[in-house]
């Protein structure tokens, strides 16, 4: 059975992707794991920092993950879900996540600067998109589950380093039974075709009956990647890091 991490820091958003999360393994038979991660601010001072301190925020902690756990099982009663709460870096807690030896199928996060009591920052949620080994699956403010149909991803056409990657996004589109969309714009001018994709991921894909598209803008990519994802009706969109900007 697929496991999903649900990554939370109790704000509304992440609140959000939790729910999201549940929705998404109920539908496909999948578990969901919900953790948090707590660290305390670095103090300078001659005097230890009190255990107790240690003691209450972890008390604090599991105390709002059993209430958002106990929440979620309501409103999923045939859904495996369990709660871990432990100390440290969210990165490096949801890096070295397994259980049973198993690696997650995917890791949920909801992130967004614009929520005033998420203390999550947006580089944090950067952050696990490059440094995890595993899919993240990151659910904006507001963003409710629906059945999925359509998966896009939005690709430069260079294989280099995306080996695993491609690997597990082909995992997922099976898993899901949906559609699989392949965007490649070209800020040049000129008509490419499947001729043109690298012959690494037309040798993934090819079982999965994709349907290549080539777009040719003069405009920023990322304006042409969300007029194509309103136009095509596309419920996720996958991007790869690079050492650019998302």
């Amino acid at each position: 059975m697929p496991l999903i991490i649900a990554a939370t820091d109790f704000s509304d958003v992440a609140a959000n992707a939790v729910n999201y999360a549940c929705q998404l393994a109920d539908a496909h038979h999948a578990r969901v794991i919900i953790v948090h991660s707590f660290m305390l601010p670095v103090m300078f001072s001659d005097v230890p920092m009190p255990a107790s301190l240690i003691t209450d925020a972890q008390a604090d902690s599991e105390a709002q993950m059993n209430s958002l756990k106990n929440e979620m099982m309501i409103r999923f009663p045939d859904l495996s879900i369990s709660g871990e709460v432990i100390y440290g870096d969210i990165i490096d807690v949801l890096e070295g996540f397994k259980e049973d030896d198993m690696d997650p199928w995917m890791v949920v996060v909801g992130n967004s600067s614009l929520e005033e009591n998420n203390s999550w920052s947006d580089s944090i949620l950067i952050d696990a998109f490059k440094a995890l080994k595993y899919p993240v699956l990151a659910v904006p403010p507001g963003a409710s589950y629906k059945p999925l149909h359509r998966i896009c991803f939005a690709m430069d056409n260079k294989p280099d380093g995306y080996g695993l990657a491609v690997r597990q996004l082909k995992d997922i589109i099976l898993q899901l039974s949906i559609e699989l969309h392949v965007l490649n714009i070209q800020s040049e001018t000129g008509k490419q075709d499947i001729g043109g994709i690298e012959e690494h991921f037309k040798d993934i894909f090819s079982s999965l009956n994709p349907t290549y598209h080539f777009v040719n803008v003069t405009s920023k990519i990322d304006d042409a990647i969300l007029e194509f994802i309103e136009k095509n009706d596309i419920d996720w969109l996958v991007v790869m890091p690079r050492k650019h900007s998302f």
